[in-house]
C-alpha cells in the first residue's frame, strides 16, 4: 500500500479573509448584545428601575471593554457615558464623573448627543458641590443644544448654581432664559416654574423695581394657566404666593395660595400651603380666618411628623389668637410651639415662642412669668440682630417696671428684692444693646429674604410677632419638573448611520 504523497498530506490553508469574517461576525454579535443591553437600561430608567438599569449598563460597558481593538472607539465611550450618567442619576456622582470624563468626545464634535454628555458631566460636578466646574460644563452643553427645551434645562440648572453661589442677579438672568427656551419648546409648565423662580431671584438681587417683578409673576401665572398638566402647578402657585408676599401684596398672595391648595395632594404639601394662607391672613389682619388655616396646618404637619413646621404653625396660631384677645389660648399655643422648637433644636423658634409667652403673661397680669420668659428669650437670641435684642430688652424693662409697681403696692419685700435684681439686669442689657446699635446699625432691605423664615416676619404688634408667609413650599429651587429628570442616555429611535450601523450611539 503506497503512502500518501506530500501533496496529499498538506492541509489547504484557510484564506485570511475567513478569519476576518469570523471576527467581524463575533463583533457584530457583541454589538447587538450591547445595543440590546443599552435599550434595556434605558427602558429600566424610564420605568424608575434604577438597579436594573445599572446592571444593564454595566454589562454593556464590560462587553465593550472586552472587545479587541475597540478600547478607544465611540462604542466604548458611549457605554462609559451611559454607565456614568446612570451612576450620577442613582446618587454616585464621583464614580459617574470618572466614567463621563473618560467618554469625552472630540473637541470639535457637535450635536445634541455631545450636549447631553457635557450636561451630565455638569450634573456630576453639581452633585459634588463643584459649582464653578458645573457652570463651565453647562455652558459647554448650551453650545451643542438647539435653543429649545434642552437649552432650557441647562439654563435652569445654571440658575440653580448661581443661586447656591449667592449671585441672584445672574440666577435670574439664566432662569428667564430658561423660561424663554421652554416657551419655544411648548413646555408651558416648565416655563412658568422657571419664570416664577426668576422673579424671586429678582427680588433677592434688589436690582429690580416692584413693577418688573410683578410683571414676571403675572407672566408666570399666565403660562401656568396655559398648561394642561396639573403635576407641579400647586408648587408653582405656592411660590407665586411667596413672591407676592415678599412684595407685601397679600391679597394676591392669598389668591395664589388658594389656587395652590387643591393642587397639592400630599398632607405635608397641603399643610405648607395652609400655613402660608394663615400667615397671609395674619398680615392682612384677618385673624379669625388665620386661626382656621393655622389649626389645620398644625394638625396636618403633626400627622406626617413635621415637628419643626408644626411648631411654627402653633406660633402663628398663637399670634392670631392674641390679636383676637384670647390670651389664654394664645399662651397655650405658644407653649406647644416652644416644646416643638425644643424637640427640633430650633433656637429661633424657641426665643420667638418665649417672647410670645412673655407678652401673653403680661396681658394676663402674670408679670413674674413675663419676666421669666423674656429673660429666656434674651438668652436664646444672642446671634440675632441688635434690633431684635433691643426690642426684647425694652419689653423686659416694661415688665420689670410694672412688676415693681405691683410689688410695692402689695408690700412684698421678698418679691421686691427679686424685682430690683431683674431691674438692674434689664438696665445693663439696655445699655449694652444701645452701645451695640450705635456701633453697628443694621440695614435691611427687601432683598434680604430667608426662604424658610423671614427676619422681618417677626413684626412687633401689641404683644408678639406677626408671621408673613415665607415658607418655601415643596418646590426646591430647581425651578422645573426636570429636577428629577432622567440622564440623557445615548439611545435613539433609529440608527445614526455611522460606522456602527444600527448601534444606539452617537
Amino acid at each position: 500500500m503506497s503512502s500518501p504523497s506530500h501533496e496529499e498530506t498538506l492541509q489547504e490553508p484557510k484564506p485570511p479573509n475567513c478569519q476576518k469574517k469570523k471576527k467581524k461576525k463575533k463583533w457584530l454579535q457583541q454589538e447587538a448584545n450591547i445595543q440590546a443591553l443599552t435599550k434595556a437600561g434605558h427602558r429600566a430608567l424610564q420605568a424608575g428601575q434604577s438597579h436594573e438599569a445599572m446592571v444593564s449598563f454595566q454589562k454593556a460597558f464590560l462587553l465593550a471593554s472586552e472587545a479587541p481593538g475597540v478600547r478607544d472607539t465611540s462604542v466604548l465611550r458611549a457605554c462609559a457615558f451611559n454607565l456614568g450618567a446612570a451612576y450620577v442619576e442613582t446618587g454616585d456622582p464621583a464614580r459617574g464623573l470618572e466614567l463621563l470624563l473618560r467618554a469625552q468626545p472630540e473637541e470639535k464634535a457637535q450635536g445634541s448627543c455631545h450636549g447631553d454628555q457635557c450636561f451630565n458631566v455638569a450634573l456630576a460636578y453639581h452633585a459634588l458641590g463643584d459649582l464653578l466646574q458645573a457652570l463651565d460644563w453647562y455652558q459647554k452643553a448650551l453650545g451643542h443644544y438647539q435653543p429649545q427645551g434642552d437649552q432650557g434645562e441647562a439654563q435652569a440648572k445654571m440658575g440653580a448654581c448661581y443661586q447656591a453661589l449667592g449671585r441672584p442677579e445672574q440666577a435670574a438672568h439664566c432662569l428667564k432664559k430658561a423660561s424663554q427656551a421652554y416657551v419655544q419648546a411648548g413646555q408651558s409648565r416648565a416655563a412658568a416654574l422657571a419664570l416664577g423662580a426668576a422673579a424671586r431671584c429678582m427680588l433677592k438681587s434688589g436690582q429690580h423695581g416692584v413693577g418688573e417683578v410683578v410683571q414676571a409673576l403675572e407672566e408666570s401665572r399666565t403660562l401656568a394657566e396655559m398648561s394642561t398638566e396639573q403635576g407641579l402647578l400647586g408648587h408653582l402657585y405656592n411660590d407665586l404666593g411667596l413672591g407676592y408676599s415678599q412684595l407685601q401684596l397679600f391679597p394676591l398672595a392669598v389668591e395664589s395660595f388658594l389656587q395652590a391648595l387643591p393642587l397639592c395632594q400630599r398632607p405635608g404639601e397641603q399643610a405648607t400651603v395652609l400655613r402660608n394662607l394663615g400667615m397671609a391672613h395674619n398680615a392682612l389682619g384677618n385673624y379669625q380666618e388665620a386661626c382656621d388655616f393655622h389649626q389645620k396646618a398644625a394638625h396636618l404637619h403633626g400627622s406626617v411628623g413635621q415637628r419643626w413646621e408644626q411648631g411654627r404653625s402653633f406660633a402663628s396660631l398663637a399670634f392670631a389668637l392674641s390679636q383676637l384677645g384670647d390670651h389664654r389660648m394664645a399662651r397655650d399655643n405658644y407653649l406647644h410651639a416652644l416644646q416643638a422648637a425644643r424637640d427640633t433644636g430650633d433656637m429661633k423658634g424657641q426665643w420667638q415662642a418665649c417672647e410670645g409667652l412673655g407678652a401673653a403673661a403680661v396681658r394676663l397680669g402674670q408679670y413674674d412669668q413675663a419676666l421669666k420668659y423674656y429673660m429666656e428669650a434674651l438668652a436664646q437670641c444672642q446671634k440675632e440682630p441688635d434690633s431684635t435684642r433691643g426690642r426684647l430688652v425694652a419689653k423686659l424693662a416694661d415688665a420689670v417696671r410694672t412688676h415693681l409697681t405691683q410689688t410695692l403696692a402689695l408690700g412684698r419685700p421678698e418679691a421686691l428684692g427679686r424685682a430690683c435684681c431683674m431691674a438692674e439686669t434689664s438696665a445693663r442689657m439696655q445699655r449694652g444693646s444701645a452701645d451695640a446699635q450705635c456701633s453697628s446699625l443694621p440695614c435691611r432691605s427687601l432683598s434680604r429674604w430667608d426662604e424658610r423664615v423671614s427676619e422681618e416676619g417677626h413684626q412687633e404688634k401689641e404683644d408678639g410677632s406677626a408671621h408673613v408667609p415665607v415658607t418655601s413650599g415643596p418646590q426646591q429651587l430647581e425651578c422645573s419638573e426636570h429636577a428629577n429628570h432622567l440622564p440623557h442616555v445615548l439611545v435613539h429611535s433609529s440608527p445614526k448611520g455611522n460606522s456602527h450601523q444600527g448601534m444606539m450611539f452617537c
